[in-house]
């Protein structure tokens, strides 16, 4: 995660959000000037988790939030300024098709490393 706020310039933040509970939106990216907030529905599957997370994480790392608009549906935002908010809901267009793969991939890695000790967990919190 070190390398991607590095590459970002930015701090990532990731925590559960009770709102998503119950709607359509599993995760939520929130890319702001000095942070990137991910947020997440409560789940009791540490896999699912694991995936919403290197999902959002993904977009990151494909710099969507550069190359497209918003995707977020079905969620208003309050803000100060304009806010930009990408949720893991809809998988029928490129970008949310690539952030998967990415994320099958990294949720992969991340299972069957031999060389991270602490796992998901260690890494993401």
């Amino acid at each position: 995660m070190s390398l991607v706020e590095a590459s970002r310039n930015t701090h990532i933040s990731i925590t559960t959000s009770p709102l998503l509970n119950g709607t359509e939106i599993c995760g939520l990216w929130l890319p702001l000037e000095n942070d990137d907030l991910i947020f997440h529905a409560e789940t009791d599957s540490e896999h699912h988790r694991q995936q919403i997370v290197c999902h959002e994480l993904s977009h990151m790392i494909l710099r969507h939030d550069e190359v497209a608009g918003p995707t977020l549906h079905g969620v208003l935002l309050e803000a100060d300024g304009p806010v930009s908010a990408f949720g893991r809901s809809d998988f029928r267009d490129e970008f949310e098709l690539a952030a998967e793969a990415l994320a099958d991939l990294l949720t992969s890695a991340i299972r069957t490393s031999t060389k991270e000790p602490e796992g998901f967990e260690g890494v993401f919190g």
